[in-house]
């Protein structure tokens, strides 16, 4: 039997699917770009442009932490104008901007050399962690000086954040608010040039105030992907129609979100007041006039949209649309189709979405007629008081547009009498006293409107009973045969520095290589949410040693390990070894490709990823992240999808049928659930009703188990006061008895940490991860002392060996 598998390209050369998938790459930012303002600016008419702002060079890719990707390259937005043949004249403040950057880079990187000076080589983790406290500011630029300005008639002005894991952005100038000097940079701009296009390069909003009416255009960059700035260039030039919309809603200031107004008095206790009304919801029952509505995005086109029927059967609605451009340029229109509840017994929101369709590539003057369906059922309401989601009597409103806010009752549907579609059980109960907020909300005549009427819907009973997962006769074999010990080591990941069968450099995590021995091999994870985070290049001695190729990584330069491995001359690679390198595509991120409103290309970059995986010999990919943007400030927002459940729940379903159609691959879809902010994550508490919990936070994950992900991760916080990996009711009443979900769950790495590995196991968080030689003896000894039983690591081991064995990396083992 072979010692190791290691995988990967063999020639640094790009490979045929590196190059499909930066073509890809290029395609989905293009699309995911939201165009929101444009005053006659764009097109952009003439090649000649000043360029100012921090994103213009050091544009944001991606966020941090576990978001990054160590691609080949990525394309700035400068670059890519210049390789669309545009010529920047405004060279100095650049030079400027970048010159001043380079060197408050040295001064952090020796602040934080001096800090970490004293560890030493057994403290390579906690050096580590140290290093992780400190935070690079992100530069903005000094001010446009008179010098600075060319004689040219347009200016792009990028502004640009970072933010990322662990750290929430802040209501502050040079974060969620544009800085003093942006803001007069731009005032400047407008004084002197007769177009300024601002482009904002942030994986979340920014507070645009002070300068929106200085610019004629805006276009919203998030975070592109290593394509972004030729895929701007795209956009910009014309060349491409912008056909992205918002899939949030961006307000006039941070005090038009709930989260401005409900202060927590406890630190660590996030109560949820708002209740359902996130984003859009709490914009319309509020009655705020949002900067830019959910849903809104500006093409260089224009288009009429034409209702033209609705039908029901057994259930399913449907509306079709049709869609003509009338303008002089080929684009994209996306139909929004909302639900307008009666509201009567059940007071909620004033209508949310529930279908939307993106037009094919229509050229001046052609129609396409769309058909939107959905579930009615779907759209109940849930009733704590009995535990059951319930469709009332009335009628509906079926609101068709092309935003949360274009948008026009067309139709309607009746309910003659109440249904009952699902008969649940309260399962996440509220600990703390408070009530959620019931907003007032007016009703809407929809007489004289088509309609349709629905009689009855299935009506789901849950009985709660949990059994094994069906299993393979090979799967089998090794349950009747593993001891408990042995069951054991499949309820906790293969941790750190051991040994592995299936390797590759920079996978941050893997299942035991304990029992490869008796047949089982270990199977590899990567993070991230815009694609898969591995080392660029190392090398593999033949007795399976790992090396490092020229030098070491980057991103391990530092304190003793930057000067001593240098000198270790054997742990570099020579000409016999075996080379490896893992070129990964850095995506756009998860808001950019969800603002593209169209699943068939998200499923198409989820299979380009899955081909990656296959490559470098990744099973499990952690990702996607589909936890709602319910704070505009969240520091992961730019890995999430959307304020609304729907869209968040299509997006994520759509990358997991990419990813998984490749075969062998899966997606990890994560944070399950209620992670809406990073400060203090692993020990806040996440305290909301069940009836918002279900019909907003769980929705999208609901949505997404239906397209089977071969992997699902517990969060960090407490939900209602329990941790995440020890809620039955979450991880087992509701994840695997009402929604029938048959992947393996995952916890977060070291998150169990803060409550109890036994619970863990008991409750159906199947495996603990990374894992720890001290994790795995505590589980023992729970087994020897009757604390967790063989049935309790049987479950585990079965979902964990289900996922081992379909695993590519398995076959012909």
């Amino acid at each position: 039997m072979e010692k190791f598998r290691v995988y990967g390209e063999r020639s640094e050369q790009p490979s045929a699917l590196e190059l499909a998938n930066r073509s890809l790459a290029r395609e989905a930012a293009a699309e995911g770009f939201v165009l929101l303002k444009n005053e006659g600016a764009l097109p952009l008419k003439d090649k000649k442009l000043a360029l100012y702002g921090a994103g213009a060079r050091l544009t944001v890719k991606g966020g941090s932490g576990s978001g990054d990707v160590h691609e080949r390259y990525s394309v700035s937005i400068e670059e890519g104008l210049k390789n669309a043949g545009f010529e920047i004249l405004s060279t100095a403040w650049l030079e400027r901007f970048f010159k001043q950057y380079e060197a408050d880079k040295a001064a952090f990187r020796e602040k934080v050399e001096d800090a970490i000076k004293g560890y030493k080589m057994w403290q390579v983790m906690a050096m580590f962690q140290k290093i992780g406290e400190f935070k690079l500011a992100y530069p903005v630029g000094d001010e446009i000086k008179e010098s600075d300005l060319v004689p040219c008639d347009t200016c792009v002005y990028v502004v640009a954040r970072q933010a990322g894991e662990g750290d929430d952005r802040k209501t502050e100038k040079g974060d969620f608010l544009l800085a003093d000097a942006e803001v007069r940079n731009i005032e400047t701009c407008a004084k002197h040039y007769h177009h300024v296009v601002l482009v904002v390069n942030c994986g979340g909003m920014i507070d645009l105030s002070p300068v929106e009416k200085l610019v004629s255009a805006i276009v919203y960059y998030g975070q592109a992907g290593e394509e972004g700035g030729n895929a701007l260039a795209d956009v910009l030039s014309g060349k491409i129609s912008p056909s992205g919309k918002l899939t949030d809603t961006w307000g006039m200031s941070y005090s038009d979100y709930p989260t401005a107004h409900f202060k927590q008095t406890e630190k660590l206790e996030e109560d949820y007041f708002e209740g359902i009304y996130v984003g859009y919801r709490w914009f319309e029952a509020k009655n705020i006039a949002p900067r830019y509505p959910f849903g809104f995005g500006l093409s260089y086109t224009t288009f009429e949209c034409h209702f033209e029927g609705i039908a029901e059967e057994n259930g399913r609605v449907t509306v079709k649309v049709s869609v003509r451009n009338t303008g002089k340029t080929a684009g994209k229109e996306v139909v929004q189709v909302y639900l307008a509840k009666p509201n009567q017994k059940y007071r909620g929101e004033r209508k949310g979405l529930v279908a939307f369709r993106k037009t094919k590539l229509l050229a001046a003057g052609e129609e396409e007629t769309l058909s939107l369906s959905f579930d009615f059922a779907d759209s109940a309401t849930y009733d704590e008081k009995r535990a059951a989601f319930i469709i009332e009597a009335g009628e509906y409103g079926v609101v068709v547009g092309t935003s949360s806010q274009n948008a026009a009752p067309c139709a309607a549907v009746r309910v003659e009498s109440e249904l009952l579609t699902e008969q649940c059980k309260n399962c996440c109960t509220r600990k703390r006293p408070f009530e959620d907020l019931v907003l007032p909300c007016e009703r809407a005549d929809y007489t004289g409107l088509p309609f349709v009427t629905v009689k009855g819907v299935k009506t789901v009973r849950h009985d709660y009973k949990y059994a094994l997962p069906p299993v393979s006769q090979k799967v089998q074999k090794y349950l009747d045969t593993l001891s408990d010990e042995e069951l054991a080591r499949f309820c906790m990941g293969g941790g750190y520095f051991t040994k592995q069968f299936n390797r590759a450099d920079g996978s941050c995590g893997n299942t035991t290589s304990a029992l490869v021995k008796k047949g089982i091999p270990n199977l590899l994870m990567a993070d991230g949410p815009a694609g898969i985070n591995l080392i660029q290049k190392a090398a593999c001695s033949k007795r399976g040693g790992i090396k490092y190729i020229d030098a070491l990584p980057e991103q391990w330069q530092w304190g003793w390990l930057k000067t001593f491995i240098p000198k270790l001359k054997f742990l570099f690679a020579k000409e016999k070894d075996i080379h490896i390198y893992q070129y990964c595509t850095a995506w756009p991120n998860a808001t950019t490709l969800a603002q593209t409103w169209n699943p068939a290309l998200v499923e198409k970059v989820g299979e380009g990823v899955g081909k990656e995986m296959r490559v470098m010999g990744i099973t499990l990919w952690l990702a996607p992240a589909l936890n709602i943007h319910r704070d505009p400030l969240c520091g992961r927002n730019f890995e999430y999808y959307s304020e609304d459940p729907l869209i968040s729940g299509e997006m994520a379903a759509a990358t997991t049928r990419g990813v998984q159609s490749v075969g062998g691959v899966g997606v990890t879809i994560k944070h399950f659930a209620c992670n809406n902010r990073e400060n203090d994550r692993t020990k806040v508490s996440s305290n909301l009703s069940e009836r918002a919990l279900r019909e907003i936070y769980l929705k999208g994950f609901r949505i997404a188990v239906k397209a089977q992900p071969m992997a699902l991760m517990s969060s960090y916080n407490r939900i209602n006061g329990t941790y995440a990996p020890n809620s039955c009711a979450l991880l087992t009443d509701i994840l695997r008895c009402e929604w029938g979900y048959k992947g393996l769950v995952m916890s977060d790495w070291d998150a169990v940490d803060q409550c109890s590995y036994t619970e863990a196991v008991k409750c159906g968080n199947n495996m603990i991860m990374p894992g720890r030689k001290d994790i795995y003896k505590k589980l023992c000894e729970a087994l020897k002392k009757g604390e967790l039983k063989r049935e309790d690591v049987l479950y585990s081991a079965a979902y964990a060996l289900n996922v081992v064995f379909a695993a590519a990396t398995s076959k012909g083992f």
